[in-house]
């Protein structure tokens, strides 16, 4: 089975929640993650392998630009249309208030002597959002001593 964390950007959100998807435990400081902000990486517009979970399912992460909802249903569709199974596939679309911020602020990656700022200022906003995105991951307990 293929789970595909779905966001904005394929290096930010949808990154985040794929690392912490496979080890809850993780730190969400995203700066230290393999393709954090990477411009490069985010262009190929395929998904980025993470790694497994311990189930062994394959965790993948994925770019898809501003509607992330949309995008997600038409992939379902489309899967229930080559007649693959629920099973083969389990998206999960990951949504902050700030991923368009956060894309503008990618765009800043492009330029090499912008990148270190760009992904500072990234990683800020993640870290604020970091809640909100576990709580969008099925199955991950949050502990919240806010309630």
């Amino acid at each position: 089975m293929n789970v595909i964390f779905l966001g904005s950007t394929g290096v930010h959100q949808s990154l985040l929640a794929a690392n912490a998807y496979i080890d809850p435990q993780s730190d969400p400081s995203c700066q230290a993650l393999l393709y954090f902000n990477d411009y490069q990486q985010e262009a190929g517009g395929h998904p980025i392998y993470i790694g497994r979970d311990h189930d062994g399912r394959r965790i993948h992460s994925l770019g898809v630009g501003s509607d992330v909802k949309m995008v997600g249903k038409t992939i379902n569709q489309l899967r229930i249309i080559l007649d693959s199974s629920a099973e083969e596939l389990q998206l999960i679309p990951i949504i902050i208030k700030s991923q368009r911020l956060i894309s503008w602020l990618h765009q800043l990656a492009r330029l090499r002597w912008l990148k270190p700022f760009s992904s500072y200022l990234i990683a800020g906003i993640l870290k604020r959002e970091y809640d909100n995105i576990k709580r969008q991951i099925p199955g991950l307990w949050i502990d919240d001593n806010s309630t």
